[in-house]
C-alpha cells in the first residue's frame, strides 16, 4: 500500500488524460449524500472528459498538476490557474477515493497555495464549491477560506441527462483566502 510519505508532485502531461479523468469521475461520484446526487444512478454522469483534462492541460493560463506515488501512479488532481497580478483560482480537487480522508486533499491544497505564490507571484487564492457540499465548505473554511459574496450558476449544461440525478438546487459559492 502506498503511503503519503512517498507523494510526489509533479505537472500533469496529456498521458496522464486518460487516468486523470478516471480518477476525478470516480473521485467526485463518490459522494454518497445527497449534497449532489439525488440517486445512485449517478455513474452515468461525469464531471470531466479526457477532452477537457488535455485542453486544459494544454491552456498556458492553467497549471494542471498531480500527486503521484513512487510508481507513478496517479493519487490525485489539482489546478491553478492566474485570473490577475494577483489573484490565483485553485479547481477540480480530486482524491482517489483510496487515499481521501488521509491528508493528501490537504497537501495538494497547500502545494496550489505555495506554487501560486513561489511561481506566480499571486497573493491570493480563490476557489469554489458547491453550494449543498457542508462538508467540502466546511474543510475549506478551516483551511482558512471565506465566502466572498459571489455566486455562480452550476453549469448542467455539461453533465448530460442530468434531470433525476443531479439536484436542481446547485450553484456555486466563491471563496478566497489571502496567502
Amino acid at each position: 500500500m502506498t503511503t503519503l510519505s512517498t507523494t510526489v508532485f509533479r505537472l500533469a502531461t496529456e498521458q496522464d488524460a486518460i487516468p486523470l479523468e478516471r480518477l476525478i469521475n470516480t473521485a467526485f461520484r463518490n459522494d454518497t449524500t445527497t449534497q449532489v446526487y439525488l440517486s445512485t444512478d449517478h455513474e452515468r454522469i461525469g464531471v470531466t472528459s479526457v477532452e477537457s483534462i488535455k485542453a486544459r492541460i494544454d491552456q498556458p493560463d492553467f497549471t494542471v498538476y498531480v500527486a503521484t506515488n513512487l510508481a507513478g501512479e496517479l493519487l490525485a488532481h489539482g489546478s491553478v490557474r492566474k485570473l490577475d497580478e494577483s489573484i490565483a483560482w485553485f479547481g477540480m480537487l480530486a482524491v482517489d477515493v483510496i487515499f481521501q480522508h488521509r491528508g493528501l486533499g490537504s497537501q495538494m491544497l497547500a502545494y496550489a497555495e505555495d506554487f501560486a505564490r513561489r511561481e506566480l507571484g499571486c497573493t491570493r487564492m480563490e476557489l469554489n464549491a458547491v453550494n449543498t457540499r457542508v462538508d467540502l465548505i466546511a474543510w475549506y473554511q478551516r483551511k482558512g477560506y471565506r465566502e466572498i459574496g459571489v455566486t455562480t450558476p452550476f453549469p448542467y449544461e455539461f453533465h448530460g441527462d442530468w434531470n433525476g440525478v443531479l439536484r436542481d438546487d446547485l450553484r456555486f459559492i466563491h471563496f478566497g483566502k489571502d496567502l
